[in-house]
């Protein structure tokens, strides 16, 4: 009865102390850093209650020495780990290790310390039969918990390695979020449904692994818009890396850069890359792309195909004004400006004369330093548009040769001074 009482007594004493600590452990760094310990203190506690109800019994004293002895090695090592790993390692050198390889070492650490003060309290004891013992159990767990195993040692290698991070994005086959916790068991991400996926790490081992935060965060983005096969390439691409700025996530540097791709059935295919800081907001600033590069190609009168085929026969008013004995009437014609301080100015031609200069009375006003007041003037005659240099100081490139007086043709170079035009005309 006695007995039965000091086991009671002892048990009793015990849960109190183990809730007290796990209660404990919610309010302080000091008692949650410091639990195991604390685990094997309350059990010697425990053992102690129980020798003042039930003494005399053999082999009880040798036990609380050993408990007594193993709690301050296990102590003095917890609050040495403390110091190094958190103190001196994360507070001073800002060096975190991965929460799994701490756990792992201490964890051998009270192993070896367990059986090095059981010799010491017990010196009869013979640890090599229960090093034995220990090993052909190890073997029978290890087969019977063979994926545990599996992804306990892949979260080793993964700590060792460190292929990712906490809060790195990461893509793991189709998966993909972000590192929000590192177990010695699963890797969880959170995905941008903002739920939880638990990836086990023997898994993540025998995947690719994709990591859009290493070595930096910058991600190139790739927005690929088609549009209409008339619409001039150097037009496009002026305005497609227009488009890119000011929109929120997107860097200046490195700058933005449109591609032609490719020429398809119906349309011409072109590839935007920017570059951007976060992937984790990527689909927002695909989204805010496009729907900017969209607004711009209509303003600019630039059609995006749809997947439809129309037959379009064109009029040829310049042959029915020959039958007639008549000057042809001009095809629609434009003057745009793809370089300079006008960039992205668009001059519509007819059969009126128009001039280019400094002057504000020219149809296009230019800033350039190095264009005199009326530089140069384009005029329909003789069934064409020609340029005619009106004297300039610094003269007029056409196509990069030297011009006074030239016939222009569609999609020719105009430079005056820093700017470049170019001459687009709808003539078949």
């Amino acid at each position: 009865m006695k007995a039965t009482g000091a086991l009671l007594a002892s048990l009793g004493a015990l849960a109190l102390l183990l809730v007290a600590i796990t209660l404990l452990r919610r309010r302080s760094f000091l008692v949650r850093q410091l639990t195991f310990p604390l685990f094997v203190a309350a059990l010697a506690g425990s053992l102690e209650i129980f020798i003042l109800f039930q003494p005399g019994l053999p082999g009880l004293d040798s036990l609380l020495s050993w408990l007594l002895k193993f709690l301050a090695f296990v102590t003095a090592l917890r609050l040495l780990g403390l110091i190094v790993f958190d103190l001196h390692l994360h507070g001073q050198k800002g060096f975190r290790l991965p929460p799994l390889l701490p756990a792992v070492m201490m964890a051998v650490v009270y192993l070896v310390t367990a059986l090095v003060t059981l010799k010491l309290s017990f010196p009869s004891f013979d640890v090599g039969p229960l090093l034995a013992t220990s090993a052909v159990t190890s073997l029978v767990l290890g087969l019977a918990l063979q994926p545990i195993l599996a992804n306990f040692f892949a979260g080793l290698v993964i700590s060792v390695e460190r292929p990712f991070r906490i809060n790195d994005w990461i893509k793991v086959g189709e998966q993909e979020g972000r590192v929000v916790a590192i177990t010695w068991r699963t890797t969880h991400l959170r995905t941008r449904d903002n739920d939880n996926l638990v990836i086990p790490n023997a898994k993540l081992a025998e995947e690719r692994v994709l990591n859009f935060y290493y070595p930096h965060p910058m991600h190139l983005e790739r927005i690929r818009v088609a549009v209409s096969t008339q619409a001039p390439p150097y037009r496009v691409r002026r305005i497609l890396t227009d488009c890119a700025a000011g929109v929120a996530g997107t860097l200046d540097k490195p700058s933005p850069d449109a591609y032609l791709l490719a020429f398809e059935e119906s349309s011409t295919l072109y590839e935007l890359r920017v570059w951007i800081e976060d992937m984790a907001q990527s689909p927002r600033i695909a989204s805010d792309l496009r729907s900017r590069i969209w607004e711009e190609l209509h303003k600019a009168g630039i059609v995006l195909p749809h997947p439809i085929r129309t037959l379009e026969i064109a009029p040829r008013p310049r042959r029915r004004a020959e039958r007639a004995g008549e000057e042809p009437a001009p095809p629609p014609s434009r003057l745009y400006v793809l370089e300079g301080e006008e960039r992205g100015r668009s001059l519509s031609l007819d059969a009126q004369p128009v001039t280019v200069g400094r002057s504000r009375a020219c149809s296009l006003c230019l800033t350039d330093p190095n264009a005199s007041k009326e530089h140069l003037r384009i005029e329909w005659t003789d069934g064409a548009y020609r340029l005619v240099d009106l004297g300039s100081s610094f003269g007029t490139r056409v196509n990069g040769v030297a011009a006074s007086r030239v016939e222009l043709r569609p999609f020719d170079r105009i430079t005056v001074g820093d700017t470049v035009m170019i001459f687009e005309s709808d003539a078949a």
